[in-house]
């Protein structure tokens, strides 16, 4: 039976480690994250869960540990900020293996100890699917759902599920705890990916051949990797609603979720806590008689191009606040990721950018009404500037 427990983000995260059965975790400390493994630390200490536990002296051996583990168990880490940096190497490896591997990464700065996403968007090439969340109950459903993305044989790719430094990893809220007879149902058993033993020798040597022949094309462990990311836009989808149907929550489709987008003019576009923030603004607006919805991006990568390009076709705009940079670029990594996706519309949207909520600057619902205003003014055919702004 399911059960309520109000709890910090960061232990929703390890509770979802815990009931998707995890065999091995690998740990090293690092603010905003450091108490997911010391939540786990305590479940493996006290008998709740059963699984190898290593402490490392750095991130990359972090990572590298944990992608090796994942040739044969079930396996998770985590980190923040610089941590991710440090492991971007060995993610290439991991997604180069195609080593389902999950990992929780609590956002933080680049810049400072305060959140922003620039550690995910730092790694957002590196080949791992990437999966943002609102608040500490979807932290924990994400972590659970991303497992079963991650190993589904379409797909076979590492997953990052994250959420905001301090708003999420250290507030607490009431967090609903499935079952771990559910969660086993709707989680099958780790499969092993590889052939490890002595006894597989020859399907071993014959996957090096495969892997390591010089008349195949070398593009192909790019090309392969890029097909499993598309492939995981049908995997999330499906993921999401059979989740549903076991627990009774899901996110939007998987990819992408519209708040009251019915009948608007205009749109926000946000990922993460400010999100969540956003969603208190619309419904303000809309009681004001003002035509403007959210889209809450719940996969970046896979990015959602196809919900954008529908949802882009029945509106005059886009508001896109992202809470990241891409320096050199006229503006932000989504503001881009998005624009391309509208660039073969017959009749595009006008697209704004906000930068909002860098190294942790507050984002308040006054300043989200704010962007929804000018964005309104574009959609009704005003001329608004600049086109990108730091709020």
């Amino acid at each position: 039976m399911a059960k309520f427990e109000v709890m910090v983000g960061n232990k929703a995260v390890a509770y979802a480690a815990k009931l998707a059965r995890v065999k091995y975790v690998s740990a090293f400390p690092i603010t905003p994250q450091t108490t997911i493994v010391q939540y786990l630390a305590d479940m493996i200490a006290n008998g709740e869960l059963d699984a190898d536990y290593v402490n490392m002296e750095g991130e990359l051996s972090c990572q590298s540990s944990a992608m090796t583990a994942a040739t044969t168990v079930r396996s998770f880490t985590a980190t923040s900020g610089p941590g991710l940096l440090y492991m971007h190497h060995p993610m290439h490896m991991t997604t180069w293996a195609r080593l389902p591997l999950v990992m929780a990464v609590v956002h933080r700065s680049t810049k400072g100890m305060q959140p922003d996403q620039m550690d995910t968007m730092s790694q957002r090439d590196t080949g791992w699917l990437m999966i943002e969340c609102q608040n500490s109950q979807e932290l924990l459903d994400t972590g659970i759902m991303s497992f079963k993305i991650a190993e589904d044989e379409r797909v076979r790719l590492p997953t990052i599920f994250m959420g905001d430094g301090y708003i999420l990893s250290y507030t607490s809220e009431p967090v609903e705890l499935p079952a771990q007879e559910e969660v086993d149902a709707f989680l099958p058993p780790y499969k092993r990916p590889y052939p490890m033993f002595p006894e597989e020798a020859k399907e071993a040597m014959a996957l090096m051949s495969q892997m390591w022949n010089p008349f195949v094309d070398p593009q192909n462990v790019w090309k392969q990797q890029q097909e499993a990311a598309m492939n995981a836009k049908t995997v999330i989808r499906e993921v999401n609603a059979e989740f549903e149907k076991w627990f009774g929550r899901s996110y939007g489709n998987g990819l992408v979720e519209e708040y009251k987008c019915e009948g608007v003019e205009a749109v926000l576009v946000a990922m993460g806590t400010i999100a969540s923030t956003a969603k208190t603004a619309i419904d303000q607006l809309q009681r004001d008689g003002r035509k403007v919805g959210l889209v809450a991006i719940k996969s970046f990568k896979p990015f959602p191009d196809d919900d954008f390009q529908r949802i882009g076709a029945d509106v005059k705009a886009m508001g896109v606040i992202d809470r990241n940079v891409s320096t050199g670029t006229l503006g932000g990594i989504t503001f881009t990721e998005l624009r391309h996706s509208l660039y073969d519309l017959d009749e595009r949207p006008m697209t704004l950018n906000f930068h909002a909520g860098m190294r942790g600057k507050e984002v308040r619902v006054e300043d989200i009404k704010r962007m929804a205003e000018k964005t309104l003014k574009a959609a009704r055919g005003e001329k608004v500037t600049p086109l990108v702004e730091w709020a």
